[in-house]
């Protein structure tokens, strides 16, 4: 039994030699060294990272004419819902001429933002709280409110913000 035990020890000794022996010219054959790399620098530059690059453009290129195309989208949009309205629920800025005059219905608001203009009838000074008599001199940056069919005069040339329904006559 003993020389039965002996012999199978000594053969297990050699495969497990053979395994290690094996196991090492494989792992010292090269592979990967840096005289022998699994993938070059140059593979890298010249094939993949250009390839990687194209692809990221067109996505990327993809993306922003879809992006823009909605944003156009809803600036259209935006467009359309500003384009019905002389005044209403914003501010408008309006230039006037010297001379020329700007009637506007009851509700409107007035405030001049540069050059001279009077009173044509019914404005009401919200800033001051006093009423502003036909012919008289507005103040800028002052908001005024029609009263009735309100409006100015534009004594010199002049820029007004309204948010109202108006007509430049």
């Amino acid at each position: 039994m003993t020389k039965k035990r002996i012999l199978t020890v000594a053969v297990v000794i050699l495969l497990m030699a053979g395994v290690g022996i094996g196991t090492w010219a494989i792992a010292s054959s090269n592979f990967g060294t840096s005289s022998d790399p699994l993938i070059t620098l140059s593979y890298l530059n010249e094939t993949l990272m250009p390839q990687i690059m194209n692809e990221f453009k067109s996505e990327m290129d993809k993306k922003v004419a879809e992006l823009t195309t909605e944003f156009e989208k809803k600036i259209k949009e935006l467009e359309d819902k500003l384009s019905g309205y002389s005044g209403g629920d914003v501010f408008v800025t309006v230039n006037l001429l010297s001379g020329q005059s700007l009637t506007c219905e009851e509700g409107a608001e007035i405030m001049l933002r540069s050059g001279t203009a009077e009173a044509t009838a019914g404005l009401s000074d919200l800033t001051n709280g006093e009423s502003l008599p036909a012919s008289g001199e507005l103040v800028r940056n002052h908001m005024y409110v029609a009263l009735s069919e309100g409006g100015i005069t534009a004594k010199s040339d002049a820029t007004v913000l309204i948010r109202g329904t108006y007509k430049i006559n």
